[in-house]
C-alpha cells in the first residue's frame, strides 16, 4: 500500500487526474461496450502494424553507419520537437489551469516533492503515445530476431525526461522575462507553434519545382548525415543508444535523468514565489465602470458581445488563431503558383477542397465557443428573446470571421477562372453554415478555459459532421475543376446527412 503523501502516491494521483477527463468523456458517458470494442479494434491494428514493422526491422542489422545515424538522429529530433510542444502546454496547464497550487503549498508536503511528482507525471503523459507505438513494435522484436533494436523504447523514455527539463527551463525563463500572465499565453502559443512547425516544414517542399525536389532531398539527407551521423559527436548519442550500443544507452539515460533532476531543482528554487504570483492572477480584475448603449437590435448586439469576449481572452484567441497556421502554406503556395501560371483550373481543385475542410474545422471550434461555452446560460435563458434567435446570432458571430478569411483564397482562385473563385467561396460558405447548424443542434456545454479538452459529440454526430465536411469539400473541388454537374452528388449527400443530424437532435440539447 502506498504511503499517503509519498512520491508514488502523489504520482498516482497526478496520473489519475490527467486521465480522468479522457476516461469520463470517452468511456463512462458513451457506453462501455461500443467504446471498448472500438479501442479493441484500434489495439489490434496497432499490434498488427507493430508485428509487421518488427518483422521488417528483424531483417536489418542496425549498423551505425553515418547514414543510419543521421536518419535515426533526425527521427529523434522530430520526436523531440513534438514532445517539447506537448510538454510546454502540459507545464502551462499544471501551473496555471489546475488551480490547486494554494492547496498543495499549504499542505505539509515539501515544495520540491510536489514539483518533482507533477513534472514526472507530465513526462509520462508526454511519453505515453510514443511508448504505445514503440511498445507495439518492441513486443515482437524478440520473436523476429531484432534484439539490437530494443534500445529504442528506453532511449525515447530518456528523451522525454530531457524534453521535460527543456520545457521547465523555457517556462521559467519566460516567467522571469515577461511575467506570469503573459507567460501563460506565450508558453501555449510557443508549444503550438513548435508542434505546427513539422506540418509547415513538410509543406515547404511544395514551394520547390517538382524536378528539383529529388536534389533537395539528397542535400537535406547530406545535412542530416553531417549533423547526426558523426559517431564522435554528442549529437549522435541518442541514435547510437537507440541502435543498441550499451555504453551509449547508459550515458544517454544518465544525461537525461541528470538534466531532468537539475531542471526540477533549478525551477523549484523559485517555485513557491512563482506559484504565489500565479495564484495572484485569479484576483479581482479592474473593470471599466462605463456603460454603453446597445444599438442595432438583437443580432448586432450579440455579434459585438461574442467578438468582444474572444478578443478579451488572449489565451483563448491564440488557441483558435493557431489553427490558421495550417492555412499559411496553402495560401502561399496558391498565390505563388497563380502568379507563375503553374496552376490550371483542375490543379486548384485539391487546394479548394483543403480550404473548405479548414474553414469547417475553424468554424466548428468558434461555434462551440459561442453557442456551447456560454459563460452566463441562465441569463440568456431568462432574457425576453427566443432561444433560437440567440443561437442563430451566436453561430453567425462564429461564421462571419471565417467567411471573411476565405475571401483571400477565393480571390486567388478567381485569377485562374472567375467561376472557380465563386465555387470556392460558395463551398466554404456552405461548410461554415453546416458547422454552425450542427453546433446549434448538438450542443456540448463546457467551459471556455477547457477549449482544448472540450467535450466531444456523439459518435453519430462526429461521423455525420465528417461526411458533411468532406462532402462539401468534394463538391467544391469538382465544381472548381469544371465538373459542376458531378459536384451535385457529394452536395446532395452532405445535405442528406445534415437533415439526418437535424432530425437526430435531442430536446435537452436544444435547451442546454
Amino acid at each position: 500500500m502506498l504511503r499517503p503523501g509519498g512520491v508514488l502516491w502523489l504520482l498516482r494521483h497526478e496520473l489519475r487526474l490527467s486521465w480522468r477527463g479522457w476516461l469520463s468523456g470517452n468511456v463512462k458517458k458513451r457506453g462501455n461496450f461500443g467504446r471498448f470494442a472500438l479501442y479493441g479494434v484500434i489495439a489490434l491494428a496497432v499490434l498488427g502494424g507493430g508485428f509487421g514493422l518488427a518483422q521488417l526491422l528483424g531483417a536489418f542489422e542496425p549498423v551505425p553507419t553515418p547514414e543510419v545515424l543521421g536518419v535515426v538522429g533526425a527521427v529523434f529530433a522530430l520526436i523531440a520537437t513534438l514532445m517539447l510542444s506537448q510538454a510546454l502546454v502540459l507545464i502551462t496547464d499544471a501551473l496555471y489551469q489546475r488551480g490547486d497550487m494554494d492547496l498543495l503549498l499549504a499542505s505539509p508536503l515539501p515544495p520540491w516533492r510536489v514539483l518533482l511528482v507533477r513534472m514526472a507525471a507530465i513526462a509520462l503523459n508526454v511519453a505515453t503515445l510514443y511508448l504505445i507505438f514503440i511498445g507495439a513494435i518492441t513486443l515482437w522484436l524478440p520473436f523476429s530476431g531484432g534484439w539490437r533494436w530494443l534500445g529504442f523504447a528506453p532511449a525515447v523514455l530518456a528523451l522525454t525526461l530531457l524534453v521535460t527539463a527543456i520545457g521547465l527551463v523555457l517556462s521559467r525563463g519566460l516567467f522571469a522575462l515577461i511575467g506570469p500572465r503573459t507567460t501563460r499565453v506565450a508558453a501555449q502559443v510557443l508549444g503550438a507553434l513548435i508542434g505546427a512547425a513539422f506540418f509547415l516544414l513538410a509543406q515547404a517542399q511544395n514551394l520547390v519545382p517538382f524536378d528539383e525536389r529529388e536534389a533537395l532531398f539528397m542535400r537535406a539527407l547530406g545535412v542530416v548525415r553531417d549533423i547526426f551521423g558523426n559517431a564522435a559527436s554528442p549529437l549522435s548519442l541518442p541514435a547510437r543508444a537507440a541502435l543498441g550500443e550499451p555504453l551509449a544507452l547508459a550515458i544517454w539515460v544518465c544525461v537525461s535523468v541528470a538534466a531532468y533532476v537539475l531542471a526540477v531543482w533549478w525551477f523549484a528554487r523559485r517555485f513557491v514565489a512563482n506559484a504565489a504570483a500565479i495564484a495572484g492572477m485569479s484576483g479581482a480584475k479592474k473593470r471599466d465602470g462605463r456603460t454603453k448603449a446597445m444599438r442595432g437590435g438583437l443580432i448586432p448586439v450579440l455579434l459585438r458581445k461574442e467578438w468582444r469576449l474572444l478578443l478579451r481572452d488572449p489565451l483563448l484567441l491564440s488557441q483558435i488563431l493557431l489553427q490558421l497556421f495550417y492555412l499559411v502554406p496553402l495560401i502561399f503556395i496558391l498565390w505563388n503558383n497563380v502568379g507563375d501560371g503553374a496552376f490550371s483550373r483542375t490543379g486548384i481543385a485539391l487546394y479548394s477542397g483543403a480550404f473548405v475542410v479548414l474553414a469547417s474545422t475553424l468554424s466548428g471550434s468558434l461555434t462551440w465557443l459561442t453557442v456551447s461555452a456560454e459563460d452566463a446560460p441562465d441569463l440568456i435563458t431568462a432574457a425576453p428573446v427566443a432561444r433560437e434567435k440567440v443561437d442563430q446570432a451566436k453561430a453567425l458571430a462564429a461564421g462571419l470571421p471565417v467567411g471573411a478569411l476565405m475571401l483571400a483564397p477565393a480571390i486567388a482562385a478567381a485569377f485562374i477562372a472567375p467561376m472557380a473563385g465563386l465555387w470556392l467561396f460558395i463551398g466554404s460558405g456552405l461548410a461554415i453554415m453546416s458547422s454552425g447548424l450542427i453546433g446549434i443542434w448538438h450542443q456540448r456545454p463546457g467551459s471556455r478555459k477547457n477549449f482544448r479538452r472540450r467535450p466531444g459529440q456523439s459518435i453519430a454526430a462526429n461521423i455525420g459532421q465528417s461526411f458533411i465536411t468532406f462532402g462539401w469539400a468534394g463538391a467544391t473541388g469538382l465544381a472548381v475543376a469544371g465538373w459542376a454537374i458531378v459536384a451535385v452528388i457529394p452536395a446532395l449527400i452532405s445535405l442528406g446527412v445534415l437533415l439526418a443530424l437535424h432530425e437526430s437532435r435531442k430536446p435537452f440539447e436544444l435547451a442546454a
